[in-house]
């Protein structure tokens, strides 16, 4: 009866958690955060030979990794590409967005991620940074975007840019550093939400199992030492 309650809670705990983060366990993608740390790193500290080094000895990698995600992934990669250039400066940002891609893709928590960039780019459009700068920062992280968010809403962000681009005011920026902040900010409390429920219920669960373990092996403990006793007597 033990074995069989222990067999029980282990195959709910397996049932109920998603199947995306068993996933994760079983076959890791690449470890792309290693990665984009040690390129910016390298990049900070004015290492560019270094940085484009890894940059080309990794990019194969990168390719058969965008090759195991579904089309819509693959699409967002083809769109990404269309900005590589050979500018210094317009290359450095298409990179960058490269790697948001691939920060994104992996993490079995991608909303976080994206709220963080758009955090970035929304304190970037109400600052003085040239609307030309926006839009191609913007260019780079809609493709990833559009894959985590309802389309309707990235077109609402991309009709305030394109209004904003006509005709310049800082209400103007402020509306739309307001539509890029909306598209992830309810997913990404969810998906910190679901995170921190899956895990309250693993913990859980395995404490029920202990308890449940403990109190068997308790009274079988008891068990015998009764039977010894009455033995004795």
């Amino acid at each position: 009866m033990g074995r069989a309650m222990l067999l029980f809670i282990c195959s709910l705990i397996f049932t109920l958690i998603p199947s995306g983060l068993v996933h994760s366990w079983s076959e890791a993608p690449p470890d792309w955060d290693s990665f984009a740390s040690q390129y910016r790193r390298l990049a900070a500290d004015g290492k560019f030979d270094l940085a484009e080094r890894l940059w080309n000895s990794t990019y194969a990698e990168m390719e058969q990794y965008v090759q195991t995600l579904p089309d819509s992934h693959k699409e967002s990669w083809t769109h990404l590409n269309i900005y590589s250039s050979t500018d210094d400066h317009e290359e450095t940002r298409w990179k960058e967005g490269v790697i948001t891609f691939l920060e994104v893709t992996s993490s079995d928590h991608p909303y976080p991620i994206l709220a963080e960039k758009l955090e970035h780019l929304s304190d970037r459009t109400v600052s003085s940074v040239p609307i030309e700068d926006i839009k191609e920062e913007w260019n780079l992280i809609r493709p990833v975007v559009l894959n985590y968010v309802n389309k309707a809403k990235v077109n609402e962000a991309d009709q305030s840019l394109q209004e904003l681009s006509v005709m310049e005011t800082h209400t103007g920026r402020e509306h739309f550093s307001g539509k890029i902040l909306e598209l992830v900010k309810e997913k990404s409390q969810q998906d910190w939400s679901t995170f921190l429920l899956t895990a309250i219920f693993i913990g859980g669960a395995i404490l029920v199992t202990l308890l449940y373990v403990g109190a068997m092996n308790y009274r079988e403990s008891s068990k015998n030492r009764h039977t010894m006793k009455s033995g004795h007597s």
